[in-house]
């Protein structure tokens, strides 16, 4: 252990030589603990992409962290509503350039609706959020910057549908026009593929979802303040200031851009974040493991260094289980829900929290934060209970014929050990975890083998389904959280982001009752009776939102914290250097 964690400081010093001598630099580096799945601007999925965006692209508006509320950020203000609730008219701020200095126009927010809303962009993980939304995009021929928004219907999304749609540049990612050629009639068309798909428009999107608009820098090309520099795979990823860029006389403080350069460096080692916290090798975390924080917040010249704290945050985590396994590689082991209730009573959440997370985490029994007045209260937790798990497992006809300890049952004519892989994101916390589930799982006859993989194979697997259980998160947010990116049956047809394969009729007519009550009691209604049907169901075993676990260095001014995602606002932290001091004790 010794050797490794020697292994590990090397690391970092060599890191911390080859960029900067800290102390007397204007750079900012932030921890996270896995490499993104990419920076493609709709493609890409994983929340450390999301956190880089911050500071690279820009959206219409956005959910101020301190108000959540939504403001205009892109545009001149909310959008103008029609009576009818289907048009949404906006103006977009003028002065705001692309880094070429070409100006954006309401064109560039067409071609990125289209392009978000085109079948053949590979982002099924997201789409229906705005397929469901968004009917078209109709530009002024007056004026530029002024566009409308067209709904199909009145949707609860409609006013803030732009929050998260990362605005991309028309004349440098389509200089040619190739999606000119469709319309938005034509992309909601079912036979689209057959009747609109030419060899131009398919030549485009082979280039446009290529991995080269996921990881070049170069062509990683956004409104921020920062762009991408460097990628260096499982290792940093740098963002260096634009230096002419349209905002910086902007009083925003999302669009302050201090530091010289915004550093996001990959540590996956808990002992490694520990050792650079310990030493000022890194300014920012928000992921830190909770005993390594706890030990941290307890020594002096690390509460002399840094500002720290527990933020409560809307994320969770969750033990998924595939219901609808194709029976071959992936067995039929959850299939019925009583058994899923079982599995949910062999999960120790409460030792977890208490053990791993040092108490510092709240359960939940539904998908909706705890922190939401919308948050089905009335669903009771599912506590430890491995005589209950027995019971039902019993009476589903899992019982250990042949004495090894292991319940077996046949299942269409095949004779199954209740053996099955639990996949998870490999990291040293979560191997903990996922040990402690086994522990427990195995008092009640059930052989859960953990099966550690990198987020990029365990997120594909996910959405093609490939997997028995799968230990997972969310991130969150203050905001309207459309059910059916998770929840739709759609979702799941489409290799979406519903993995279990939850859902029927009835939970789609509820998703769509909750996206288009305007009013807030019905809207409220919808919401609890989907958590109470998938509470039901259980195709995930809802397990607790932690909080966070920021730590933020004294070198900057500013040093504000959020409940809000992702919990810090990178660019506005303004050095000072005037309360770092030398680092001592153990």
């Amino acid at each position: 252990m010794i050797k490794k964690i020697l292994v590990l400081f090397l690391g970092l010093f060599l890191f911390d030589s080859c960029i900067h001598e800290r102390g007397d630099d204007n750079y900012v580096i932030q921890h996270i603990s896995a490499w993104p799945d990419g920076l493609h601007p709709f493609n890409s999925n994983s929340s450390i992409r999301s956190f880089v965006f911050q500071y690279t692209q820009k959206t219409l508006i956005k959910l101020d962290h301190e108000s959540l509320e939504y403001i205009p950020f892109l545009v001149e203000s909310m959008p103008e509503i029609s009576e009818d609730g289907l048009r949404y008219t906006y103006i977009i701020k003028d002065g705001i350039k692309w880094d070429d200095g070409t100006p954006f126009t309401a064109k560039d927010v067409d071609f990125s609706v289209k392009t978000m809303l085109c079948p053949l962009t590979n982002n099924t993980q997201i789409r229906s959020n705005y397929s469901t939304v968004i009917k078209s995009i109709e530009l002024n021929e007056e004026n530029p910057l002024k566009f409308t928004m067209v709904a199909h219907k009145k949707h609860v999304s409609n006013k803030t549908i732009f929050s998260e749609l990362y605005i991309q540049q028309k004349s440098l990612m389509d200089p040619e026009d190739i999606l000119g050629i469709i319309s938005y009639e034509n992309i909601f068309d079912e036979k689209f593929d057959e009747k609109y798909v030419t060899d131009s428009l398919s030549e485009y999107f082979i280039n446009y979802n290529s991995d080269d608009n996921s990881f070049v820098p170069e062509k990683l090309v956004g409104l921020g303040p920062y762009q991408v520099t460097t990628m260096e795979t499982d290792e940093y990823i740098i963002l260096s200031r634009k230096t002419n860029w349209w905002g910086n006389n902007d009083s925003s403080v999302y669009n302050k851009n201090y530091p010289e350069k915004i550093i996001f460096k990959i540590i996956k080692e808990d002992a490694a974040v520990y050792l650079s916290l310990k030493s000022n090798k890194i300014d920012v975390s928000t992921s830190i493991g909770t005993k390594s924080f706890q030990k941290l917040r307890e020594r002096e010249y690390f509460n002399e260094n840094y500002e720290s704290d527990y933020v409560d945050r809307y994320v969770y985590n969750y033990l998924g289980l595939n219901c609808k396994p194709d029976g071959i590689e992936h067995k039929k082991f959850f299939v019925d829900k009583n058994v899923r209730r079982a599995i949910a009573y062999t999960v120790p959440v409460d030792q977890i929290i208490e053990v791993i997370l040092d108490g510092k985490a709240i359960r939940q029994a539904a998908q909706i934060s705890r922190l939401k007045k919308t948050y089905n209260h009335t669903l009771d937790i599912i506590p430890l209970d491995i005589e209950m798990a027995t019971k039902l497992l019993d009476e589903a006809g899992w019982i250990d014929t042949d004495g090894d300890n292991i319940r077996d049952k046949v299942v269409d004519g095949e004779k199954l050990q209740m053996s099955f892989n639990l996949s998870y994101m490999s990291s040293p916390i979560t191997k903990e975890i996922v040990l402690m589930m086994k522990e427990s799982m195995y008092k009640a006859g059930i052989d859960a083998n953990p099966n550690p993989m990198d987020f990029t194979l365990f997120y594909k697997n996910a959405q093609e389904h490939k997997f028995d259980a799968m230990l997972g998160g969310w991130g969150g947010s203050a905001s309207y959280s459309n059910p059916m990116q998770l929840w739709h049956t759609s979702s799941w047809v489409s290799k979406g982001s519903n993995f279990c394969g939850f859902g029927d009729a009835e939970s789609d007519d509820l998703i769509e009752e909750a996206n288009t009550s305007l009013d807030y009691a019905k809207h409220k209604e919808a919401l609890w009776k989907l958590q109470a049907k998938i509470y039901e169901e259980q195709p995930y075993v809802f397990l607790f939102s932690s909080k966070s676990k920021i730590a933020i260095s004294k070198r900057f001014d500013n040093r504000n914290m959020y409940t809000e995602r992702p919990g810090v606002i990178l660019n506005n932290l303004k050095v000072n250097n005037e309360n770092l001091v030398p680092t001592t004790g153990e």
